[in-house]
């Protein structure tokens, strides 16, 4: 029995080779589109989950509450939470630190040296802690002794090559501290799915005393383990009463100190908050993706299910015949079944065929090459098999049972239509893609709205022609060396503008105090960025003044005055940016003096349009010294950059070789904030491209054979004199209508997934009626373009063919 299925199955395909094609290319690419994406899902749902005990690890996140009013939510914590939490609070098992905190720090070993990102402090046990495998070392010992460290492996062969590092010293520098430490181990490179990245460890140990268990810096990380049944929001009630006996310094005094302990796995796709360290990922484009893989599967199956019923006409006869011949329903549905399952297996080698060749060429243009690594995983490749068994099941299934109940007496006879429910069956299913269809175009076009207008907004600083210059780390006679560097620059032909700054567009402003205005109690403090500037910094960003003036080098009491951006002045309760000017603020740790307000700024954007304005001040008060200026800002006139860096690098070196040079370019650097909006927004296109495609070739096969089948009735209308016109719009209408029907369904759906994912923006694009009007034209395009061939030949056939039989 078994053969003769399989003979009959392979006939059946051969001879329907355009069906056939038209159902494997559609299943095909599903499949394709299905793993590509749910790799991409899993491999941003997988993060921080290599760990063992990662379900019952937590980060301790801060938060500030005036009276019941949420005033700031940072993702760090102090150094002193930690201790203080294990002693009295019995849920603590155990916990672990890490502080990022200057964390850029140039790395020595002889003559080499680079400038390192992730330099981190971090306790004792963090090996044991986490699972972050060690090559070398004892995970209990590593990090135990004062000035010792632990490498990656790949910082292990960058600086010692293929000798053995442990034992050896790195020297650790940036403008405040230097350190000599001794590498203890090496452990293996952090995995891409890893929220923390970093490739040095230093002992906690190390870190000054002054800090180490310090409740007002909140620059760390801190993870807890909680004892089995702890109560998560009972022990989070606890903090606040806890912390009333730890901060006894003046800053926040007023405020109610709480925490939030958030899950390690969920980190990742979290909201991203001030301060944060990790890239973040967006949880509701990844739902949202995931979903889309859904919807393309099954936009693959409806064709297959819609193909097959609709040419059961042409299988009613054998039907017919053979369950006259004895054949029970069992074997018919075990005969569409085999065609569904071959069908599906030739589908599924086209699919990984596919998804290995956009390995080497698509996936560079979509996805972060760590993906490539959860192509295939276990969870994957379970997830495929239960989606391929299901498409063989969803996509033979119902032809099967269609076909298998036929009456083989009105069969024969000639007598057999499909029922009403059947029509109106596979009608849903059209309008379901059309459904889909129309969503997804509204959603791409959604997404690169967003995307061109964050592109395209006025930043309110100029960023065109600007070298950036990382600063050196300390080093003898700094200020004069630095001072001279600067006036070494302005000296080159094409150089602008030379400035030193603490941050610069792009770069989130991460050094903030809790300030006041003069005169107002400690109560009315409020958390300010501080963003360290000198007298040349407005000028050469091309700021816009509100009110005041800049920093002026011939006032020398301008060096304890400050400049406010608007969402300043309103966090400091001025009425207006006129009034602040001339108006005092006390800044936090300068007791001997307040500042004076000398200018207003106009708002400008700092980070990405995601970013909601924040209150900056500017300043250049010397009782500050501790907070740095990290960044050389280079205007230049000149086209040639790579001729302007090469001067500026052999003066560098002449001035500071104990630095690496490091410089980027700021135009480049700001625009990378839209990166992965930018990979969203070409992902999203793709997916819906190709689904859009997979309905469509469904839609040409369906009318392909409604055309065929039609061919009598369109002979009888030309005959009676009915134009080719008429005739074209006859055979569309049925397709323009169901689509004008799905979009009344889709839209809302539309405009609601719409707003979810704007809502991630503090700026966005206003929504228009044009937006959501444009995707059904455009599919009605598209069903038209997809039909009209066949609709345009058929109503050409010359009618004495198709009625000389009649």
């Amino acid at each position: 029995m078994i053969r003769n299925i399989l003979l009959v199955t392979y006939r059946n395909l051969v001879k329907n080779k355009t069906y056939t094609f038209i159902n494997v290319t559609g299943l095909a690419l599903g499949m394709a589109a299905f793993i590509l994406i749910t790799a991409f899902v899993n491999f941003e749902k997988s993060f921080d989950r290599m760990h063992p005990d990662a379900a019952g690890i937590y980060r301790v996140e801060s938060q500030f509450y005036r009276g019941d009013n949420l005033t700031d939510s940072w993702p760090t914590s102090t150094n002193g939470y930690a201790p203080a939490m294990k002693a009295n609070l019995p849920e603590i098992q155990s916990y672990a630190r890490i502080n990022w905190s200057n964390s850029e720090r140039v790395v020595k070993y002889n003559n080499t040296k680079y400038r390192e990102q992730h330099v981190c402090f971090a306790d004792s046990n963090f090996f044991s802690f986490f699972a972050y495998p060690l090559v070398k070392g004892d995970p209990l010992t590593v990090l135990k002794e004062v000035n010792t460290m632990v490498i990656s492996q790949s910082a292990a062969k960058k600086y010692f090559g293929n000798a053995d590092p442990v034992g050896k010293f790195l020297d650790v520098n940036t403008l405040g501290d230097s350190f000599h430490c001794m590498v203890t181990g090496v452990f293996k490179d952090i995995p891409a799915n890893s929220t923390m990245q970093f490739n040095f460890l230093i002992s906690w140990s190390t870190s000054s005393k002054f800090v180490q268990n310090f409740w007002y810096q909140h620059e760390s990380y801190t993870f807890v383990k909680l004892n089995p049944g702890a109560n998560i929001p009972a022990l989070e009630a606890k903090f606040p009463a806890l912390a009333e006996r730890y901060k006894t310094g003046s800053s926040f005094k007023d405020l109610k100190w709480a925490i939030r302990l958030i899950p390690l796995t969920e980190i990742h796709l979290n909201p991203a908050k001030p301060y944060e360290i990790e890239v973040k990922g967006n949880r509701f484009a990844v739902n949202f993706l995931n979903i889309i893989a859904y919807i393309i599967l099954l936009i693959a199956c409806i064709n297959y299910i819609n193909l097959a019923t609709t040419k059961s006409v042409d299988r009613a006869r054998e039907v017919g015949i053979r369950k006259v011949s004895g054949a029970h329903a069992s074997q018919l549905v075990l005969q569409f079944l085999m065609e569904s399952f071959i069908i599906n297996m030739v589908a599924l080698c086209a699919a990984i065929a596919l998804v290995l060749g956009a390995r080497y060429g698509l996936l560079h243009y979509l996805y972060d090459s760590n993906t490539y690594g959860l192509l295939f995983n276990s969870a994957l490749l379970l997830k495929v098999s239960g989606v391929f068994l299901g498409s063989i099941l969803v996509s033979g299934i119902y032809p099967a049972m269609v076909l298998s109940r036929l009456k083989p007496i009105a069969v024969l006879k000639g007598r057999f239509a499909f029922s009403k429910s059947g029509v109106l069956l596979r009608r849903g299913m059209v309008a379901f893609q059309f459904m889909a269809s129309v969503l997804l175009i509204a959603g791409t076009f959604a997404v690169y709205r967003q995307i061109v207008y964050m592109s395209d907004q006025n930043t309110g600083v100029n960023i065109d022609q600007t070298i950036v210059i990382k600063t050196p780390v300390n080093t003898s006679n700094y200020t004069q060396k630095i001072n001279s560097f600067k006036n070494m620059l302005l000296a080159f032909p094409g150089v602008k503008a030379v400035t030193l700054s603490g941050a610069v567009p792009g770069k989130e402003v991460r050094e903030f105090l809790a300030n006041r205005r003069f005169g107002a109690p400690k109560s009315a403090e409020q958390a300010y960025e501080m963003l360290k500037v000198d007298h040349d910094f407005m000028q050469a960003y091309s700021m816009q003044l509100v009110a005041g003036r800049g920093f002026d080098k011939g006032r020398p009491a301008d060096s304890i005055g400050v400049v406010l951006n608007e969402t300043a002045v309103k966090q400091f309760g001025f009425a207006s940016a006129q009034e602040a000017v001339g108006q005092k603020v006390w800044l936090e740790t300068v007791d001997k003096h307040p500042d004076e307000v000398i200018g207003v700024i106009k708002d400008y954007h700092q980070q990405s349009l995601q970013q909601k304005y924040t209150a900056v001040i500017l300043f250049m008060d010397p009782s500050l010294s501790w907070i740095p200026a990290d960044y050389f800002s280079v205007k230049v006139s000149q086209n040639n950059m790579a001729q302007m860096v090469g001067h500026i690098k052999t003066t560098w070196n002449d001035n500071f070789p104990e630095s690496s040079f490091d410089f980027f370019f700021l135009d480049d650097f700001y625009n990378r904030q839209y990166s992965q909006e930018t990979q969203f927004g070409h992902v999203f296109t793709l997916f819906s491209s190709l689904a859009i495609f997979i309905a469509c070739i469904g839609l040409f096969g369906l009318t392909a054979y409604s055309a065929a089948r039609r061919t009598k009735e369109i002979g009888v209308r030309k005959v009676l004199g009915a134009s080719v016109q008429s005739i074209i719009s006859l055979l569309t209408w049925d397709v323009v209508k169901l689509i004008l029907v799905s979009s009344l369904f889709a839209l809302p759906l539309a405009y609601i997934f719409i707003n979810l994912w704007l809502n991630n923006y503090a700026f966005k694009v206003a929504l228009t009626w044009w937006q959501f009007v444009l995707p059904v034209f455009t599919l009605v395009a598209i069903a038209i373009a997809t039909t009209f061939y066949l609709t345009f030949r058929a109503a050409l056939a010359n009618p004495t063919s198709s009625l000389r039989n009649e």
